[in-house]
């Protein structure tokens, strides 16, 4: 009899250690798939911000400075939506150059958006009157209330065949957000 009761209580033992094993990989295993789908956007590659912003014809080699919108699909952590305006780009093309240059229309100081002077010689910032070059550059140096330069973004021209035959050449823009204040061109994560 004591050996039979014995025989139980380990049954009942091994009953309880089975019961609670199974019940905590249950309560985990849901868990731990929770804890990875919240994290995961933290361990996705960041993908390449190469933009379309104009075929090449829209920039004549005047050396006037062309304003174009940069729509791509915004992604944020668990969101993605289509074809959202991020900023803005200036494109200049100089008399006689093939590619033009792009900056971003973003002010270096405090993120204002930059316009053109009547004329198109400069660029100047409406918020704190910064006032740059058509090469970016500013124009008074450091004295300017921007802390450095406008910001130059890499530029790529691509040729595509279209309809009947005709090829287009498109300019396309890695659009780069850069923190604002700095004297520095930070990256914005």
């Amino acid at each position: 009899m004591v050996e039979s009761n014995m025989n139980n209580n380990r049954r009942t033992f091994v009953a309880a250690i089975v019961a609670v094993a199974a019940g905590a990989l249950a309560t985990l295993t849901p868990l731990a798939v929770g804890v990875a789908t919240f994290l995961s956007p933290l361990f996705r590659k960041h993908k390449n911000h190469h933009v379309r912003v104009a075929l090449l014809s829209q920039v004549p080699d005047d050396g006037l400075p062309r304003y174009f919108p940069v729509l791509t699909d915004r992604e944020d952590a668990w969101n993605r939506t289509p074809q959202q305006r991020v900023g803005a780009v200036y494109l200049v093309r100089s008399a006689g150059e093939a590619q033009p240059i792009a900056f971003t229309a973003k002010c270096p100081h405090a993120g204002c958006f930059i316009g053109t002077t009547s004329g198109a010689d400069q660029f100047k910032c409406p918020c704190h009157t910064s006032t740059f070059r058509l090469d970016g550059s500013r124009v008074r140096g450091d004295e300017e209330v921007s802390p450095r330069d406008m910001d130059r973004l890499p530029l790529e021209l691509r040729k595509i065949n279209g309809e009947n035959g005709l090829s287009v050449t498109e300019v396309w823009v890695e659009y780069i957000d850069f923190q604002t204040g700095h004297k520095q061109a930070i990256r914005t994560a």
